[in-house]
């Protein structure tokens, strides 16, 4: 059997070779530039949304829900990085990184479902910490991290940013770290962050200092649950849920899980909804799947 090859000229694979190493470094040149941009801070506010997973739920009854109310009972698990003049908040760490590529399957607040359930699982695709580096953030250049609240959704990453400073409200921090809870009952995705300087919070808190970075008080989902509201340039106001909702079915039908009807749910609710109408901001429910799939992710970013 015969076989031929093509040959190229070697002025016409140099030529090639030299493009193709040009293109490299040009585009090598302009990611950098974007990240050292970034990482350098923002003259004016940005807001990066970051994929942090994916929940497979089919369980719209927990909420006070039904199949036949919720367009989608799929869940999305956003992260936010908040990149300020003075600083940069990560608003939620998401799905483990450790777990990409590998769909598990655990109970929503950590531990392993009993019985397995195929009704629910996790999928992570893009690691967060990967995300950040692609726009000039290694963790030692986050200044603040703030978790939502403590379910394993939420807090999948938080050990990897205990160089930050933590901004958790007290009720939440009693519940995640009692004093008599043994170490190895402590959710191990989160353990570290009881050596990391911690600021403790009572109530909201203006991260920056200038009204555009603001954590809201919200509890009822955790005992110390809170939202962040992001007040941008051009994009305008902006609250991140968290968990105060689910589903935005929970809000036009005025649902929520059963046990947050006495917890502090719907005098959270009410409140916050008074706030975003005040300072006209539009909500941003963390796990409705439809909204999200529309966002810009990071790199790109609102300002």
């Amino acid at each position: 059997m015969t076989t031929h090859s093509l040959s190229v000229p070697l002025t016409i694979r140099s030529r090639i070779a030299v493009a193709v190493l040009a293109t490299l470094m040009m585009t090598g040149g302009v990611a950098s530039h974007q990240a050292a941009a970034a990482q350098q801070g923002a003259s004016a506010l940005r807001l990066y949304v970051l994929d942090c997973g994916t929940l497979i739920n089919n369980n719209p009854e927990a909420y006070s829900l039904t199949r036949q109310e919720v367009k989608n009972t799929n869940m999305s698990v956003a992260c936010y990085l908040v990149v300020h003049p003075r600083g940069a908040l990560l608003f939620d760490t998401g799905l483990p990184d450790s777990t990409l590529g590998r769909p598990f399957n655990e109970a929503p607040l950590g531990g392993q479902l009993n019985p397995p359930s195929t009704a629910y699982f996790m999928l992570v695709t893009r690691t967060l910490k990967g995300q950040l580096a692609a726009i000039g953030f290694a963790p030692d250049k986050i200044n603040y991290l703030a978790l939502s609240h403590y379910h394993g959704d939420h807090v999948g990453n938080a050990n990897d940013y205990v160089g930050s400073v933590w901004l958790v409200q007290k009720t939440e921090y009693d519940a995640m770290f009692s004093p008599n809870a043994p170490s190895e009952s402590i959710n191990p995705s989160y353990r570290r962050l009881k050596d990391s300087k911690t600021q403790i919070l009572q109530g909201d808190h203006d991260v920056f200092g200038d009204g555009t970075v603001v954590l809201k008080y919200t509890p009822g989902h955790t005992p110390g649950h809170q939202s962040l509201y992001v007040k941008l340039a051009k994009t305008g106001g902006i609250v991140l849920s968290g968990d105060l909702y689910h589903y935005p079915e929970e809000r036009t039908l005025a649902r929520m899980p059963e046990r947050e009807k006495t917890a502090g749910t719907p005098a959270s609710r009410a409140a916050l909804e008074a706030f975003m109408k005040e300072v006209n901001a539009q909500l941003w429910i963390e796990h409705d799947i439809g909204a999200y799939s529309k966002q810009k992710k990071s790199p790109e970013y609102y300002d």
